[in-house]
């Protein structure tokens, strides 16, 4: 991998030939400098994919490198004719040009500079030089006389590189550095190659100051100019040898470095740098850069300054949300994860039966059992873990830090997809955007039907509890819908009373209540509460203030979302409480529903009438299960009959650094759509409720611009537009979001890019699959997928105006 300049990417390799023992790479488009362990440089690194079978796999001997210039190799930069003492004519590379004019004579010379190849002493260079087309320019034509000598400067004076004439290579000068010439005195197309001196040297030229070298007509000529004779008292034009000097469609630098060692070699393994640099510049001393760790299993080390009090402690895990759920199979059957709420709990009784992850801590002597409320699951979802300090808990030293340690140790099994942790804080506890009100009298009940009563807060959060005082405890029967718990005693203390507090049950609708269902109504955002009228749901008995609500909630709302760090102050003092921050944002929060989203679901929910068949009726009520989705798509399995898989995006900001961020719910959200649709899919229908599919992308754009306006905001804008219209909720071409499983095609970029004020058009344009590192003229998606864009890179052409 190398670093591009804001992360790693992988080097492709190249299909050229290479020893055993050896690598090649393509060379990077954009390769930057970055730092690693306070070293700063052009670092390539290297990550052991899987474990070798044995240690011997990745043992290494010496690490040397070289660059190779192949390909259709680089032009030069800078390029000068120069015709006598005084005249230097810069030459156009992107046409035919005369090396040495159209009328070339003796010192004539034709100067190059490529600093990227003449810089490296010893590097093997190479010179292409191909004539023009025969049919446009003749061939040239060279005397018998003609010497070319190739020159450099080495700090005092042009010396040799070597001499060539038409019949090949003069002997002499140049056979220290292998100097060959294939174009016999540029008479034909070929390579000029030649060892680099060690004492090359820049000079200025025409006001440059470059490394060149130069090539001289030393004696000889490319014909003569025809030329009028009088003979026998007439004018004869006589052309015995016509003038046709070389004319070059191309030139191209190539150059090949013999191996060198490296400027710096660093292992990384177990969080420690180690320089192995020395070692991996000696021949016949081995070394292992993947060192074996020295745990019998892999481990997480948590260190503290000082050893906890014997008290409860928490440390929240934050996992990576992208990643998922994770999963552990055990065996080589992996868990399913169809349906949710069986899958986590068949994972909950994997690990605490098995014991995959063990948490230890340091007595001073070996590694004790620790024992753990693991709400992380063995770090297969966010969640707490709270331990309490152990008496023979000692300082040791790790990682070259004193510390109190304890370590997570995954004892057997593995990961689907191995867990990532972005955050692990201390002294953390769970906060609900929500005020509960206890024991609030809602009023007095006359005995007439269809009775209504308002809670005095509001809007209302589900889970509410809502009791009537009655005479005499419910039946059996009556109870069995209730649940055995729903009543209470008013006066525990007399058992002369008969009274009961009941509590009641909350439903959709009264369509399937009968006259003794103990059954309410609720609106949440109005706070209304609603009973039946005696033959649709029981009505209320007579009594003075017989309703209440034992407990209720209220909160919410999309404002409850606030960013990190922003929850800074305590509405009430608390006692050994010095400050208070949300270290993670706040997710979840969800507002109610407007008028709009009302109007345009109740068509499919009258057509659906609350039940998932179809897969519009999948995605329809996904969105009606929480206002913080923008939308669902649904995916049946078709290699699996009955399985239904639902995507989901949530809302999300719209300007931006948003726009640079995956849209992804939280597992929160999942979980409780995964519950609302399973309370209305049909019955032997296995649902799996999941992320969106992103398939990265990256675009490079070469544009011709206008001559007004400033660079950075044209490429700012864009950047803004292409990703605004590769957006999964305002992409698209009627810009309510990409459509699932819609293909990337390069034809509507241009088009796009093109509509950006400033740009006159686009000369290129390339689609980069990060997946699979390639270039793409459409980036395929499948039925259940978005594209992401990654990376937007912004080359421009300047063409004036034409008024």
């Amino acid at each position: 991998e190398y670093w591009e300049g804001t992360r790693w990417k992988d080097l492709q390799p190249s299909s050229i030939e290479v020893d055993r023992g050896e690598v090649a790479f393509l060379g990077p488009l954009r390769f930057e400098p970055t730092t690693v362990n306070h070293i700063e440089g052009l670092w390539l690194r290297g990550r052991l994919a899987e474990v070798p079978q044995t240690p011997e796999d990745t043992e290494i001997d010496t690490i040397r490198a070289r660059v190779e210039v192949v390909g259709e190799g680089l032009l030069p930069s800078q390029a000068y004719a120069n015709l006598d003492n005084n005249a230097f004519l810069q030459l156009d590379l992107g046409k035919n040009i005369y090396p040495f004019g159209k009328e070339p004579t003796v010192d004539c010379i034709l100067y190059l500079a490529c600093d990227e190849l003449l810089s490296t002493a010893d590097a093997y260079v190479s010179i292409e030089m191909l004539l023009a087309d025969s049919s446009v320019i003749p061939r040239p034509n060279p005397s018998d006389q003609l010497v070319l000598a190739f020159e450099y400067w080495d700090g005092k004076r042009w010396r040799h590189l070597g001499r060539s004439a038409p019949r090949g290579v003069l002997p002499g000068a140049g056979d220290e550095i292998g100097f060959h010439d294939d174009t016999k005195a540029l008479s034909q197309s070929g390579n000029i190659s030649f060892r680099r001196p060690k004492d090359m040297d820049s000079i200025e030229l025409n006001g440059v100051t470059k490394r060149w070298m130069r090539i001289r007509i030393e004696k000889g000529d490319y014909g003569e100019q025809g030329q009028y004779t009088l003979e026998n008292e007439k004018w004869i034009f006589k052309d015995d040898r016509p003038l046709r000097p070389p004319a070059l469609r191309s030139i191209a630098f190539r150059y090949r470095e013999d191996y060198r060692d490296v400027r710096h070699a660093l292992a990384f393994n177990d969080f420690q740098y180690t320089d192995v640099t020395e070692v991996a510049r000696t021949e016949f001393t081995i070394f292992q850069p993947f060192n074996a760790k020295p745990d019998e299993s892999p481990a997480l080390y948590l260190g503290f300054t000082a050893k906890p009090p014997s008290d409860m402690l928490g440390l929240y895990f934050h996992l990576d949300e992208e990643l998922g759920l994770g999963a552990l199979p055990s065996d080589e059957n992996e868990v399913a994860t169809a349906e949710l709420d069986k899958y986590e709990a068949t994972r909950r009784l994997a690990w605490d039966s098995g014991q995959r992850v063990i948490w230890e801590f340091w007595d001073g002597r070996e590694w004790e059992p620790l024992s753990v409320d693991d709400e992380t699951t063995g770090f297969t979802n966010s969640g707490f873990m709270f331990f309490v300090a152990p008496e023979g808990w000692v300082m040791s030293s790790k990682f070259t830090e004193e510390r109190f340690w304890l370590r997570a140790r995954l004892e057997q099994g593995g990961y689907v997809k191995p867990p990532r942790v972005r955050m692990i804080v201390t002294n953390a506890i769970d906060a609900f955007n929500q005020e509960t009100i206890r024991g609030e009298t809602l009023g007095s009940s006359d005995g007439s039907p269809m009775q209504q009563f308002k809670f005095l807060r509001g809007p209302l959060l589900d889970d509410e509890f809502v009791e009537i005082r009655e005479r005499q405890k419910p039946s059996q029967e009556e109870l069995a819908d209730l649940g055995a718990d729903a009543s209470r005693p008013v006066e525990p203390d007399n058992p002369q009373s008969n009274e009961v507090w009941v509590r009641w049950r909350r439903v959709e609708s009264f369509f399937a209540s009968g006259p003794r269902s103990r059954h309410y109504m609720l609106d949440y955002i109005s706070g209304i509460i609603s009973f039946g009228d005696g033959r649709r749901g029981l009505v209320p008995q007579e009594g003075k203030n017989n309703i209440i609500a034992t407990s209720y909630r209220i909160g919410g709302g999309n404002l409850g979302n606030v960013n990190s760090n922003t929850l800074t102050s305590l509405g009430r003092a608390l006692a050994y409480i010095e400050s208070v921050t949300n270290p993670l944002p706040a997710t979840g929060g969800a507002d109610r529903e407007t008028i709009d989203e009302a109007k345009s679901r109740a068509p499919y929910t009258i057509k659906s009438r609350d039940r998932a068949v179809t897969t519009e009726d999948y995605e329809m009520l996904a969105l009606r299960a929480s206002t913080q989705l923008a939308r669902a798509r649904c995916v049946p399995d078709r290699s699996n009959r009955g399985h239904v898989t639902l995507a989901l995006v949530p809302k999300g900001e719209l300007r931006g650094e948003e726009l640079t961020r995956r849209l992804v719910p939280s597992n929160e959200v999942l979980r409780f759509v995964k519950r609302y649709l399973d309370d209305r899919k049909l019955v032997g229908t296995v649902l799996n409720v999941v992320r969106p599919k992103y398939k990265d992308l990256s675009l490079r754009v070469v544009l011709i611009r206008r001559s007004v306006g400033t660079s950075d905001r044209l490429r700012k804008d864009i950047e803004t537009k292409l990703r605004r219209y590769l957006h999964s909720l305002v992409g698209g071409r009627d810009g309510k979001g990409w459509e699932f499983g819609r293909p990337v095609l390069k034809a509507e970029l241009i088009h796009l890019t093109e509509e950006v004020p400033g740009v006159e058009g686009v000369d290129h344009l390339e689609i980069r699959d990060e997946l699979r590192n390639v270039g793409v003229e459409h980036l395929r998606m499948d039925e259940d997928e978005l594209p992401f864009l990654v990376h937007v890179a912004v080359a421009e052409k300047v063409r004036d105006d034409i008024k």
